[in-house]
């Protein structure tokens, strides 16, 4: 959220037209740093002196003459780019030049294809047809006497009935042997295994008493393996759960004490307009979604509710009672609306988390506002707000600042409210120790210890 000039400008964007303001807002981010910086002060220069006169339609006209200016680099930047793709695109052309057409490989397939399939047609041999007076012998034998056999079909199973008998007759020799002390001493001691009773016991019907015809043993069909039951899938990996914020050794008992925090900002602008202060006839934009780191990339309205529900947890610890205006950042809620869930609950504290951007990106550190009205807040205790906060984090305090140009301070004024800047986004050292949850919990214990100054003794 813009300081100074940044503030000024964001209300004259909430009291111009819609038009006209989108008009201006896309013109403010083509530019950057300086150029940015004396464009708005030029706006809000020819804006005052063209609304004291009462007449927003100059201020228009004025307004494109400073664009006019400003845009004028960008498009010289933009055609110097379209020359250099010129250049680039006669490459592309010779990378994409095809040795032969796609229709003409088609037909050559689908030649082919037919071809093949006349071939296969001509090379499939045609059945014999079968006829009494051709038939060799074997077949006319077969045909004549179908139980009987062909001769050279016996072969075989005689061959293997001996084979069979052969290793029956050597096997039963042998295990009569074994039984024998002294040919089992005479193998013992040439080295030769004999096999042993419970090995023979294991023979097939085949390995019986000698003289007894046996025939050959089928072989078993082996068993087939059972088929492994289908792995399970992986359960999901689960999204680890955020590590508990702990207390340090210095945390305070904040029993009793009741804290309003508020988150700034939201993910969608609400460009509606509010009144700003009370009795106020203008308004501004509802609620923004704030400033983005210029290194980390990370956006405001993120890093707030992250270091909101860290402070939270942090505080709930201590004893307190804690209320959140929001805990999502797809919400839309005004800053007049989140005043008011303040006043509503009453709170000892109402504490705003901000994370500004400035044009100068040299500022750093932290900075605490209050509100111009109201009896409860003192620039004391955002001095000590701010000092404690910005040790913690290894920073520098700018100082608190009273001021009616916040709408979240000015509508809770009634009960003790501090808008606290944790950093500034614009600035690549603040960028980076923002990005830091570490530095967010030294600033979150620091905090505590400031809310302690405020419980009843």
């Amino acid at each position: 959220m813009p300081e100074d000039n940044e503030s000024r400008l964001e209300q004259i964007l909430s009291e111009l037209p819609r038009v006209k303001r989108l008009l201006l807002e896309d013109h403010l981010k083509k530019l950057s740093g300086e150029d940015r910086d004396r464009f708005v002060k030029e706006v809000i220069k020819e804006y005052e002196i063209l609304k004291s006169k009462g007449d927003e339609q100059d201020f228009l006209e004025a307004f494109s003459k400073l664009a006019e200016t400003d845009t004028g680099n960008s498009e010289k930047d933009e055609s110097a780019k379209e020359e250099k793709t010129e250049d680039k695109e006669p490459e592309k052309a010779l990378e994409k030049a095809p040795d032969e057409k796609p229709s003409d490989l088609e037909s050559d397939i689908i030649e082919a294809l037919k071809s093949q399939q006349t071939e296969e047609k001509e090379e499939k041999p045609s059945l014999p047809a079968v006829s009494d007076e051709k038939t060799d012998d074997a077949s006319r034998e077969f045909t004549k006497d179908p139980i009987r056999k062909p001769r050279r079909s016996r072969a075989p199973a005689v061959i293997i009935t001996l084979l069979a008998l052969i290793v029956a007759g050597a096997l039963s020799y042998v295990f009569v042997l074994s039984k024998n002390p002294a040919f089992a001493a005479f193998t013992s001691q040439l080295g030769i295994p004999v096999p042993s009773a419970s090995a023979s016991e294991t023979t097939t019907a085949a390995e019986t008493t000698a003289g007894t015809t046996a025939l050959p043993t089928a072989t078993p069909s082996p068993t087939p393996s059972p088929t492994p039951a289908p792995t399970e899938a992986p359960a999901p990996t689960e999204i680890p759960t955020p590590t508990p914020v702990a207390l340090k050794s210095n945390a305070p008992n904040l029993k009793g004490i009741k804290v309003v925090i508020d988150p700034g900002h939201q993910q969608t602008p609400d460009y509606k307009k509010e009144p700003y202060k009370k009795g106020a006839t203008t308004g501004k934009a509802k609620a923004t979604s704030g400033a983005v780191g210029v290194v980390t990339g990370q956006k405001e309205y993120e890093l707030t509710l992250d270091t909101a529900l860290m402070l939270k947890e942090y505080l709930e610890k201590c004893g307190a009672t804690v209320i959140l205006t929001r805990t999502e950042n797809d919400v839309n809620l005004s800053n007049k609306q989140r005043a008011a869930i303040a006043v509503k609950n009453k709170p000892t504290l109402f504490i705003r988390l901000h994370a500004d951007h400035l044009s100068n990106k040299t500022v750093k550190g932290v900075r605490v506002y209050i509100p111009t009205s109201g009896k409860l807040n003192k620039a004391a205790n955002g001095n000590k707000l701010g000092k404690l906060v910005a040790k913690a984090a290894g920073t520098t305090f700018r100082g608190t600042k009273a001021t009616n140009q916040y709408t979240g301070l000015n509508f809770a004024s009634s009960v003790r409210s501090y808008q606290i800047v944790l950093g500034y986004l614009s600035n690549e050292e603040d960028d980076k120790r923002l990005a830091d949850p570490n530095n967010r919990y030294e600033m979150c214990a620091a905090i505590a210890i400031f809310c302690s100054t405020f419980k009843k003794k």
